[in-house]
Parts: C-alpha cells; structure tokens; sequence
C-alpha cells in the first residue's frame, strides 16, 4: 500500500495581522515547518508541498526536508486549485492520499501514523479525525476511487463537497487532543492554539 501526502500551504493569509500565519514559529519552528516536519517523521514517502511561489516565503519558512516543493500560480482562485496540483504531483501507484492543511500547527506524527493505519485496514474508505463532540478534523485520507472526484473542486471549498457527498465512506478516527481540529487564521487563534497546548 502506497499513501501520498499533499500539504496545502499556498492560501494568502489574508485574515492574518501584520505578516503571514505559516510563518509565525511556535518553539522556534514556523507552522508549515511544523506540519512538514510532522508528516516527514511518518512512514508516508511521498510527500508534496503546494506553495504560491516556489521560492517565496512559505517555501522558505518550510525549509529543508523530504518533501517536494509544487508551486501554484492559481493560488488566488482558491484552496481547490492547490488540492488540484497537489493531487496532480503526487506518486502514479499512491493508493491514497493525506491532504492536509498548512495552518494546523497541531498535527503530528502519531495522528498521520494512526490514520495510515486506518486506511491500511480498507483502501476504500475515508479516514479522518474526529473528537468526542463530534467535531470532524484534519488531515483526511482519501481513497484513489476519489482522486478524479477531488480534481473538479473548484473555489475554495477543498474537498468539503466531496465528503459530503461520500458520507457512506466515512471511516472517522476517535482522537482526543486539539491538534486535529485546531487551525490558524488570526493572531488570536496563535494565542488560543498556545494556550491549549499547553494545558494538556
């Protein structure tokens, strides 16, 4: 079994005061480092970084590593042209793949490794977080039946439409903690983020 993995850090930040959200560092490592870092200490091989400009900020701030840098010039039509490219990039035998969201400075390993986990057990399935309240997170594993689906999103809805759509191959993974469900837009949402993570 092959998993991909597609990070979507290509968005503009627009919400975000006074600089850009992926490069805020948290311990020292700006976010999209973070999510990188987290993702290339799993046992997915293949992974691939959407970025606005190849060797813009974002790609800078990510840093050095295993994965792949892709960049995206239709960033500013939205977060589907990213899944798009992403998905286009990826290996050509991946069963599936991990997209998962830049601005979650939250995700870690063991979260990535439980899900391929999940997903190993029924290649057809959708494997995502989710907490006790019910609340759905990221990232999400999605099934190679899907890719051709997931290409023909368009604006900025990601892949929302599709799970909907797909409720009957929901496989939801129990997760306790705020990484998975916990993203970045504001300045407010850093402060809340490390509040949170450091009181579990």
């Amino acid at each position: 079994m092959t998993v991909s993995a597609v990070i979507l850090a290509a968005g503009r930040s627009s919400r975000f005061e006074d600089g850009h959200k992926l490069l805020v560092e948290i311990d020292g490592v700006p976010i999209v480092r973070r999510v990188c870092l987290a993702l290339a200490a799993s046992d997915i091989e293949d992974i691939v970084l959407v970025v606005p400009e190849a060797g813009g900020p974002v790609a800078i701030g990510a840093g050095p590593g295993r994965w792949r840098i892709v960049e995206n010039r239709e960033a500013r039509d939205g977060l589907s042209t990213s899944l798009r490219i992403g998905l286009e990039n990826i290996a050509s035998d991946a069963d599936g793949v991990l997209v998962a969201l830049a601005d979650m400075p939250g995700v870690t390993t063991a979260l990535v490794t439980a899900l391929v986990a999940a997903f190993s057990a029924d290649q057809t399935a959708i494997v995502f977080p989710v907490a006790n309240d019910g609340r759905r997170g990221h990232p999400i594993i999605w099934p190679k039946s899907l890719f051709a689906v997931l290409k023909t999103v368009t604006g900025d809805a990601g892949g929302k439409t599709i799970l909907a759509a797909y409720e009957a191959l929901w496989k939801p993974l129990s997760w306790e903690g705020i990484g998975p469900f916990a993203d970045i837009d504001t300045r407010a949402d850093v402060a809340a983020f490390l509040q949170r993570d450091s009181s579990q």
